[in-house]
């Protein structure tokens, strides 16, 4: 399969519209073992743009995880550059590298598995300032830090009280809003949502995408959002990017994307969502099939 590389040129909106690149993927690869090789991510190249909600879509195994972990640097590239805010991530020294990585946070799927189970809610909260920050350790630090948790749990629509309650105390729902607040603790201009609502049922899915949607108008922040769930994704992006096999097979406007899929798997996958209304389904089956023909043996990569 030949990846498609995906550049500023490449999409409908000028960059001015989009705002500026804040992440740039050039050429990632990722691969693991030897003899055989395996190619976890197959020359990805993508940009992300400052206020944007980028979705990252794919079944299970496409290589979505290991894509974030290397935009995060949490992991090396075998090939590639990841660059952030214009700045070349590879050379960078570990002290270096730390005050980038506070401009970049991750959301995850299960809350719960990202939190000490033993920690209280103020210190899992706090716990990025008190890394980054070394004056948040001493007394009148510590004051303000508990202030400072104060505020973001009330950002992300929770009681400032509940500071010294445990994590087991609370639904999914808060405490996937407790997640929230820790990553944006820092204040990142980043931040990856890995699922972020997956582990949730309807209602409350409905009530953290709000909140994320909101806490990106307020504080300007741009998402690369993770899932295999489109209907979600409908909902939350502004741009797609369609991985298979490690590769990207299709990126552009999400309306676009959802309305007129240019390649064959991405037609499998809005397939494979089901829509209430039989009705919406025909019609948007033939706005496909119209689209499938004009494109003739466009069914590959673009």
């Amino acid at each position: 399969m030949t990846p498609v590389r995906t550049t500023s040129r490449t999409t409908s909106r000028t960059t001015s519209e989009q705002g500026r690149p804040l992440l740039e993927l050039d050429g990632l690869r990722k691969e693991f073992g030897s003899r055989p090789v395996s190619v976890a991510v197959d020359d990805v190249s993508l940009t992300v743009y400052e206020g944007e909600t980028l979705a990252l879509v794919g079944e299970s195994g496409c290589g979505k995880t290991t894509l974030t972990r290397l935009l995060l640097r949490l992991i090396e590239p075998t090939a590639g550059l990841v660059r952030f805010a214009g700045q070349d991530l590879g050379g960078l020294t570990p002290a270096q590298l730390r005050s980038v990585r506070k401009q970049m946070q991750v959301v995850l799927q299960d809350p719960y598995s990202s939190m000490n189970p033993r920690m209280r809610i103020a210190d899992i909260v706090a716990e990025p300032l008190v890394t980054h920050d070394p004056a948040a350790r001493g007394r009148r630090g510590r004051a303000r830090t508990r202030e400072r948790v104060g505020e973001l749990l009330e950002a992300v629509g929770l009681d400032a009280g509940i500071q010294d309650r445990y994590p087991h105390e609370f639904s999914g729902g808060q405490r996937q809003r407790v997640s929230i607040a820790r990553a944006l603790a820092i204040e990142p201009r980043l931040v990856v949502l890995d699922e972020p609502t997956s582990a949730l049922d309807v209602s409350v899915q409905a009530r953290i995408l709000d909140l994320l949607a909101e806490l990106q108008q307020r504080l300007g922040l741009t998402y690369v959002f993770v899932s295999h769930n489109l209907a979600v994704v409908r909902q939350v992006a502004d741009r797609v990017a369609v991985m298979r096999g490690g590769a990207l097979v299709e990126v552009g406007e999400a309306a676009d994307v959802f309305r007129r899929p240019r390649h064959a798997y991405t037609r499998r996958l809005l397939d494979a969502v089901p829509d209430p209304d039989p009705r919406t389904a025909r019609r948007t089956a033939g706005l496909r099939a119209g689209a499938a023909g004009a494109a003739g043996a466009g069914d590959g990569p673009r």
